[in-house]
């Protein structure tokens, strides 16, 4: 009778976990720095060589290597 009482409680516990884990929110993308742009994107975009030198610019304070800047 004690293991039954046991092994219901660990199977609920289980199941209390994974659920938690499913509800649990995804860990943000840290930096502020957009992902590069492909020069294909870009293109189908429409942005002009000068646009996209400006977007390819990145800002010390958009790299969390140098949080403080």
């Amino acid at each position: 009778m004690q293991s039954i009482r046991h092994n219901a409680l660990l199977r609920a516990q289980s199941i209390c976990a994974k659920i938690w884990q499913q509800m649990k929110p995804k860990p943000s993308i840290k930096g502020t720095a957009l992902p590069p742009l492909d020069p294909h994107i870009s293109r189908d975009i429409g942005l002009t060589p000068g646009e996209e030198e400006r977007l390819r610019h990145r800002w010390p304070s958009q790299s969390t290597r140098h949080p403080y800047l």
